[in-house]
């Protein structure tokens, strides 16, 4: 029976760097011991889990499990329950991280983790909230209650990227942490998802949600955003809508070998406000990720799957993306 496994909720909305913090805590995990990853993404696509994964092969003491599409945070959620169930059963963890999709609301989660079944089970211990302070001026995010409510239901507030922000985006961190109030224990600035295992620990405080409408329109409905699937060929494309953002993430043939310069011009003249992926370049396979103005291309060691996942605050027409997209690939010579 499992009784007790010290549980974390890494939370943030849109390219705050949620999966680069769970790496860098992964790799502070303690000799012997067993950690578990949960992972939910807003596109069905999924792009996360496999890059903690590829990432993490050298912790032989790591265990993912993805749930792509839908949301942990809804009641009853068949792919939270399964997939935690799972990770539980197959891994025996010593601790669970759960990164829910950064759109997602956690007051639901918060509650099941710590109801009837799960109560037992998991301790759920300091919700780790991240956000990106250079988007603190931007309504898009700030009005949003998703984004208000994971800030407030947070334990420890992190400011993620610290190494790209100017005084005023530093400042605005600390505006951000004393609007919080006094019962904000824990906030810190970080780099590189930089945060120290020590801040998992941090004593969990009970809190309402500041818009519990929202927390039980998500708990009382199927509440799953609305998707269409397009296939031409060998690529596969999955669109979804949310919450006021859209979504497009497609499967792409093995064999497409993209211009990185390509799919940069694309990122910054779609309006696009995340792009990340697994593509093929003359470089190799690359993980790329990017938000307005961050550009991020690395190798990776381990071969997945290739794809590409967008989201945008307003409707595209997805299917001149993607023939933008094809327009990125290398021509043979």
């Amino acid at each position: 029976m499992y009784r007790n496994i010290p549980t974390n909720l890494i939370t943030g909305f849109l390219g705050t760097g949620k999966t680069t913090t769970i790496l860098h805590l992964l790799t502070q995990a303690p000799a012997g011991q067993r950690w578990a990853v949960l992972v939910n993404e807003f596109g069905r696509i999924g792009v996360d889990g496999d890059l903690i994964q590829a990432e993490a092969v050298d912790h032989a003491e790591v265990f993912v499990e993805e749930v792509p599409g839908g949301c942990l945070c809804c009641v009853g959620s068949a792919g939270m329950q399964v997939g935690l169930n799972r990770l539980i059963q197959s891994s025996k963890p010593d601790r669970i991280l759960i990164e829910p999709t950064g759109l997602g609301h956690p007051a639901q989660l918060i509650e099941q983790l710590t109801g009837p079944v799960y109560g037992d089970v998991i301790d759920l211990r300091a919700t780790i909230g991240l956000v990106d302070a250079r988007v603190l001026s931007d309504s898009r995010y700030t009005s949003h209650p998703n984004f208000q409510d994971q800030l407030h239901l947070a334990d420890v507030l992190v400011g993620n990227k610290l190494d790209c922000y100017s005084e005023a985006d530093r400042n605005a961190f600390y505006d951000l942490v004393e609007a919080q109030g006094s019962r904000k224990k824990t906030a810190v600035m970080v780099a590189h998802g930089g945060l120290q295992q020590a801040y998992l620990d941090e004593p969990r405080e009970e809190r309402i949600a500041l818009f519990p409408e929202v927390h039980a329109f998500k708990a009382n409905t199927h509440h799953h955003h609305h998707e269409q699937e397009h296939s031409s060929g060998d690529w596969h494309r999955i669109e979804g809508s949310d919450d006021g953002f859209y979504t497009a993430g497609w499967s792409l043939p093995s064999d497409a070998l993209f211009d990185l310069g390509c799919l940069r011009k694309l990122m910054i003249n779609s309006g696009v406000v995340r792009m990340k992926g697994f593509v093929l370049s003359s470089h190799g396979q690359m993980r790329i990720n990017a938000t307005p103005g961050e550009w991020s291309e690395e190798v990776l060691e381990q071969q997945v799957k290739p794809r590409i996942e967008m989201i945008t605050t307003d409707r595209l027409d997805w299917q001149a993306i993607e023939r933008q997209l094809r327009d990125c690939l290398e021509r043979a010579s």
